[in-house]
This record gives structure tokens, sequence and C-alpha cells, in this order.
């Protein structure tokens, strides 16, 4: 009789791990999550923060989908070794301040987009072709992709290099989605959101032949006003200590007024997680932070960059659309946030109280806000900043008459006379003459 052990195999079917893979995942953050590969390439290659002459070009439409860039492309052993594989390998060599992080998402893009993707992709001294048709693929009961073409130890010039994927026979709902004005239009408006840092150091990436624009990232600064500015490098992760430090830099301020535009943006590797926020989760309306959002505060914009060569410690979701507010770092930098708003927040009510002021007749002028049109739009970057919101003094206003009632009571007729004497229509006319009357012969 066999003394070995039974064993119970639990390997997942492919046909299971491609349903879970993409599930709950939309077809514009799949598509997002490719464009992070080729970013993160750029990444790599940029100069002193500058990305002039790299880009990324994306085709699309109800029969395929494509993106090709020039950002350096994958090695043939990154290939064998990394790329492929589902979920980042615990030895693959991290680029610094990536914005990917899991491993799973050009393959997630692949199953999620269509039944056949082609990638080939060429550095300076490799290239390789990978080829598969996703519905073959799923009957093998291997979890490997085969090389079509590989050439190594070769010379390739700088138009040479860079990643091109295909991706074919679309699913059914991806086709008609790619087939759409209107998806495409969101499509842009996620990429303009997530890459808008990177596009205005210069950057470029394309759908369909268009060109996407940059967010502008401004404040308003003068003489009178100036920028808060706070910036720390955090090296413990909670009680960890960690060896690649999160560094951290925020600025509050003002600018154009704008309902939708005012807020906290939030970036994490010069990606942006959060746009305009309006929201508890940046402070507004909380009992530790600031007021709710509102019309008044429509000047305001504040900028919060988080840094690190390792991305696990940045504090954002797994999806890279928001904050984890878990963070053991955010929970310490919220605190700096409130610090930093509240006084804008004072200005801008101030502001808004000098208008109504203004407009009641109660003074003549809003020193407040002939100091905010004397300002000029800055780059966040370049604007004068201080460790706190530099304000103008506020217009005086003139103290306002102490005032009181006189009340008392007479005949009707008394009164009526009286009224006749005085021509008046009403007893308070004939309190008021009487008042003066008095005043101007006895007082």
């Amino acid at each position: 009789m066999s003394t070995a052990p039974r064993v119970i195999h639990a390997e997942p079917t492919k046909e299971l791990f491609i349903y879970m893979l993409v599930r709950d995942i939309p077809l514009t953050r799949a598509i997002v999550d490719l464009i992070d590969n080729s970013v993160d390439g750029a990444t790599r290659l940029q100069s002193d923060g500058s990305y002039e002459g790299l880009w990324i070009k994306i085709s699309a439409n109800k029969n395929l989908f494509q993106i090709e860039d020039n950002c350096g492309g994958i090695t043939v052993r990154e290939a064998e070794e990394y790329a492929f594989k589902f979920g980042r390998a615990n030895d693959a060599e991290a680029t610094p301040k990536s914005i990917g992080r899991f491993g799973i998402g050009m393959k997630r893009a692949f199953f999620k987009i269509g039944r056949k993707f082609t990638v080939e992709s060429t550095t300076s001294d490799s290239r390789f072709l990978v080829s598969a048709d996703v519905e073959e693929w799923k009957k093998k009961s291997e979890w490997t992709f085969e090389f079509q073409d590989i050439q190594e130890n070769r010379q390739y010039t700088t138009e040479e290099v860079g990643t091109k994927i295909l991706i074919e026979e679309l699913h059914e709902s991806v086709a008609e989605d790619l087939g759409l004005d209107n998806f495409l239009s969101q499509l842009k408006q996620e990429i303009t959101i997530a890459y808008s840092l990177k596009i205005g150091k210069g950057l470029s990436i394309s759908i369909n032949g268009e060109e996407i624009a940059p967010i502008s990232l401004n404040l308003r600064a003068s003489d009178k006003i100036k920028v808060a500015k706070f910036e720390r490098e955090y090296k413990y992760f909670g009680s960890l200590e960690i060896d690649t430090p999160v560094k951290v830099s925020l600025y509050a301020g003002v600018s154009d007024r704008n309902l939708n535009e005012g807020g906290w943006y939030i970036f994490c590797n010069e990606r942006m997680v959060l746009e305009a926020d309006q929201t508890e989760i940046t402070g507004w309306g909380t009992k530790t932070g600031f007021p709710k959002y509102h019309p008044d505060f429509a000047f305001f914009r504040g900028y919060a960059f988080f840094e690190s060569d390792d991305a696990a410690y940045l504090p954002w979701t797994t999806t890279k659309t928001g904050i984890d507010y878990d963070s053991p770092i955010y929970k310490s930098v919220k605190q700096e946030i409130n610090q930093l708003t509240t006084p804008v927040i004072t200005f801008l009510r101030r502001m808004a109280e000098e208008k109504s002021r203004v407009e009641r007749g109660e003074i003549e002028e809003s020193l407040i806000e002939e100091a905010y049109s004397q300002t000029k739009v800055y780059s966040v970057f370049e604007a004068d900043t201080n460790t706190s919101f530099e304000m103008p003094e506020q217009s005086e206003i003139p103290p306002r008459d102490r005032r009181g009632n006189i009340q008392y009571n007479r005949p009707l007729e008394e009164i009526n006379l009286v009224k006749e004497l005085l021509n008046a229509s009403t007893n308070k006319e004939v309190g008021e003459k009487t008042f003066e009357y008095y005043l101007m012969n006895e007082g």
C-alpha cells in the first residue's frame, strides 16, 4: 500500500482567474494601467524633471486598441522574468518614483480589452515579439507565454527604441465603447487628470492624433498676498523606519474664482489622485478641519505632492484614483493641510464680508479685494511662498451708531391732533418728528 501523501489540487482555472481579474475594473482604468507602464518608462529616462521628446500614442476604435511609445522599451530579460508575470516578483528592480505597483496592470488590460494581443519592444540592444490568442492560451495548463521573435546583443537606434502593444478581436462591449465619441472624451479627461503634471513637464500623450493638454496648476501672488508652503521628509511609516522616505510638499493660496476647480489637488509620484477635492478627505466640513466648502471659497487652491522611490509608502488607493486616509503619513500630513488652509479661508471670508459692506455703502472700497486684483498668476512651483499664508490688512470699518427705541402712549385724540399739526400720516412719523423738534429747539 502506498504511503505517499495524497494531495488536493487547488490551482485556479485560467477562466476564473481572468474573470476575477477584470470584473471590477472599468475600461478607462484598464487603459490607464497600460499608460502607467509607458509613463514609468518615461520616468526612467527623464532628465532633471523634463520629459521633452518622450511620447505615448494611443489609437482606439471599434476594431483595435494600440498604444506605442518611445520610452525606453522592455529588455528581453525583463520580459522573460518580470513583465508578463501576474504580480510583481520580489526580486524585480523597482523604478524610482514609479506609479506601477502590483505588476498586474498590463496583463489585466490585455484580458479586459480583447482576445488577442501582441507586444513588440525594442531597447538599445535587444528586441522581442510576443503574441497570444487568449482563448487558446486558456486551454493550456502552463501559465506561460512564448516569444515569437528574439534579437539580443544588437544595436538599435534611438528612433527604433520603444514599445508597441496591439490588442485585437475586441470584446463586444469594448468595441462598442471605443467607437463612441463620448467614451473617448471621458478617457481623455481621465488621462488629463492622471498625468497633468508630467504632460506639463513635456511628456506628450495623444489619442487618435489629438494631443492631451494639461490642467493648469496655478496660484495668485503679490507683495501683499503670498502662498503658504510646507515641506517635510517622512522617514517613518507609522512606527516603521523606511529606507525610501516620503517627501511631502504642500501649497495653499488663492487663484481665479471657479466653484468647481476650488479645493485640494493631491499627487503621488506626479500622478494626480484627487482633483479639486471639497470633501472630508482633505478636511472640509470636519470638526478638526475647516468649514464645508462654500461659494465664497471658490478662489481657494491647495496642492499636495507626495514623492517616494517606493510607491508602497504613498497614501493612494490600489486603483490610484483616491487617497488611503488610513495611511499614517497621510494622517500626519492632514494636520498640516488644516494649518495651511485655515488662514486662506479666513482671508476669503473677510473678502466676501468687505464686498458686502461696499455694496451696502458702509465702506467706500475693499482693501482686500483691491489687493487680490493686483495679484498675478504663477505656476504653483514659481509663486512667492511663506511658511503661512500672507494676507493684507482689512479695510477700516467705521463704528455703527448705537441706537435705541422710545415708546410711549397718549390719548388718540391728542395723537390725531399732533398728526394734523405736523402733517404726519403714521404714529411712527409723529414720534420721529416730535423727537427731532425737541432735539433741535431744546438740545
